[in-house]
This record gives structure tokens, sequence and C-alpha cells, in this order.
């Protein structure tokens, strides 16, 4: 099933401006990203998006609310080296307060690129997404699991998306993984930990423990640098899907 196409995009695909530059990014899993849709409404305490919006607010007008920018759509169609773009890092494409038409307009322009980019798409709101929706194989579909309030449910409703990489990021990594948690039926896992706050200390035993699962499933698993201060440097592991 394919989610009906906005009538803009392929107009906005078809002339990308000379010079035009998507994000380079410092998140160590992903080479680009792009905000289409920028701004959240979920209010995590920890966001790092939410906080810069703070700091520099004559950059962001609209502050962190939910802010639709059309022309940031083709921004992956003027890189000529296929990457791995991070599509809505600061946002959440399928939250309830997305509206369709946005989202469906991010999607036609990822299907509609005509670079073979990895495109990596992130939620927190996993049981949004449509059961019978099949996502092209170059789009990489994962949920936030911080292990508070009990959002470990996430990692079976992910596990029911129909897209070649299902995966979770375990960041911020804020408690231990239940027990009762299966990962396996995942193609990723990555793990990172709280920054710019020390409200949360990671535990080492945290991060061993979902080690654990993923060996035991052969799941590729992506230790964040961040994680350095708790795990020694020599045993980050970064590995991709294949």
């Amino acid at each position: 099933m394919r989610l009906p196409p906005f009538s803009q995009t392929a107009s906005l695909l078809a002339h990308p401006q000379k010079g035009e530059n998507i994000n380079k990014t410092k998140i160590d899993w992903c080479d680009r990203s792009t905000n289409p849709v920028f701004g959240c409404d979920h209010g995590c305490w920890y966001c790092y998006a939410a906080k810069i919006t703070k700091r520099f607010p004559k950059n962001f007008p609209n502050g962190f609310k939910p802010t639709f920018h059309p022309e940031r759509l083709r921004e992956p169609c003027a890189l000529k080296k296929p990457s791995k773009i991070f599509v809505c890092s600061c946002a959440d494409l399928f939250a309830s307060w997305t509206p369709l038409a946005w989202r469906n307009a991010v999607l036609d322009a990822i299907y509609n690129c005509p670079i073979k980019h990895t495109f990596i798409l992130l939620t927190k709101n996993p049981e949004n997404i449509p059961k019978g929706y099949v996502f092209p194989d170059n789009v990489w579909v994962g949920t936030t699991v911080t292990m508070e309030n009990g959002d470990w449910k996430n990692i079976e409703e992910i596990k029911t998306i129909n897209a070649k990489v299902k995966f979770v990021s375990f960041e911020p990594l804020l408690g231990l993984l239940p027990d009762n948690v299966d990962l396996n039926g995942l193609q990723w896992v990555i793990i990172g930990k709280l920054t710019g706050s020390k409200k949360v200390k990671l535990d080492a035993y945290w991060v061993a423990m979902i080690l654990g699962e993923t060996e035991r499933h052969a799941i590729p698993v992506f230790l964040k640098n961040n994680l350095v201060p708790v795990w020694p440097k020599h045993a980050i592991i970064q590995q991709f899907p294949q």
C-alpha cells in the first residue's frame, strides 16, 4: 500500500538549487540529516533540539512548534553521493500531531529521490504507521526506547512494520531492559547515553544486558561514541545492517 502522493513533490524535486546542501551531522550513525518537518510536541525533558531553539530564539521564529518546510524536501536530491540520511531528526513524522499531508509529502519525496540514499526514520509512535504499508528497502524504520514510561512496548510494535530494516534506538538509555522484552526480529540496535544533563547516570550494566540480547540474536549493534565515559573505548562496536 502506498500513501497518496503529495501534489507539489514532483516540482519541488525537479530543480534542486545549485549549491544547496543538506546538513552534515555529528550523529555518528548517519552522514546527513534533513528536517522538512521541524519541531515536536512530545515534550521530552531531555530533548537537545528543543533546548537549542530556546538558546537561539532569533534563529527559530516558531520555536519548537512543528513546522513544515517544503523547500527542504529536495535537499537529498542535491547530493551526488549516496548517503545515510536521518529524515526529520528534530521532529516525529508519525506522531499524531503531524498532519497527514506533511507525512505524505516527506515519504513521497523520499521515494522519488533519484539518488539511492539510505533514508532513516525514527519515531516514538510506531503504532501510527499503517499496518499494510510497505517501505522500500532503502528506508530504515526505527523507534526510540528510553526505558521510561513503559516505552519498551514500542519494540514489539516496530517489529510489525513492513520494512527491510526495523531498528530500536536506545537513546538516551535511562534504565534497564526488562527481562520479558525480546529483541529478536530487529535488524539493528543503537545505544547512546543521556547528554547535556546529569539527571540520570548511565549504568554500564544496562548496556551489557542489551548487548547480550543483540549477540544472542545476531543483531548488528551501534554503540555511540558518547558511551566512552562508561564503556571502554576499545569495546565500542559500530555495526550497520547488511
